[in-house]
């Protein structure tokens, strides 16, 4: 009898055990199967021109700021979209565009970087600023590129001055000239040609003339 109860009793204790380390062996498998499921790279979306069918990420435009350096206007799906930043390539060299969100318009990101030349392609790549992870690709040619519009003057500026500048030029003293023309004449004209009228007769007292 105590046989048997030693039997029953490590038979107990043996399948204990086992379910144990079953229990423990599906937590391992579950845990294993749930991280990568919370590290599923999310799929990389074609990053392409926007038009009307656009439904992810897209580019807008080609442009330059003041300092020569290319700007690449996106327009996002959702405002929610996450932080990024882009690599582009051109010609095997590989520059980062830092991104920054449109105050006025939280759907619109401009990313900064070197300039492309026109008429030729760059190899765009989107990365979240958290994680680095690999969100949108694309390949456009830069055939256009919006110019900055120049810098007008402030609105401070002496427009006035001008204005009165311009009649300083003009304030030329062509009418001394003019003053000097009659004042030459008036000078002449004070010397009088003589008329022989005006000489007396000569005296009667002198000898006639043979």
């Amino acid at each position: 009898m105590k046989q048997k109860q030693i039997f029953v009793v490590l038979g107990a204790v043996g399948l204990a055990f086992v379910v144990f380390w079953a229990v423990v062996l599906v937590l391992v498998v579950k845990t294993l199967r749930g991280l990568p499921a919370d590290n599923v790279e999310t799929p990389v979306t074609e990053a392409t021109l926007c038009d009307e069918d656009a439904s992810g990420l897209c580019v807008a435009y080609f442009g330059t700021n003041n300092l020569n350096r290319m700007v690449i206007h996106f327009r996002l799906p959702v405002e929610e979209y996450p932080l990024f930043y882009v690599k582009a390539k051109n010609r095997d060299t590989v520059s980062v565009y830092t991104c920054e969100v449109d105050v006025p318009d939280l759907n619109s990101v401009r990313c900064t970087g070197l300039r492309t030349p026109l008429g030729e392609t760059v190899d765009l790549e989107v990365y979240t600023t958290d994680g680095d992870q690999l969100m949108a690709r694309g390949t456009f040619l830069v055939s256009a590129i919006s110019i900055p519009t120049p810098v007008s003057l402030p609105e401070g500026t002496p427009t006035e001055e001008v204005a009165t500048e311009e009649p300083t030029a003009e304030e030329i003293p062509t009418q001394e000239f003019i003053e000097e023309t009659p004042t030459e004449n008036s000078s002449m004209e004070e010397t009088p040609t003589p008329n022989p009228e005006d000489f007396p007769p000569p005296e009667s007292g002198s000898p006639p003339s043979p």
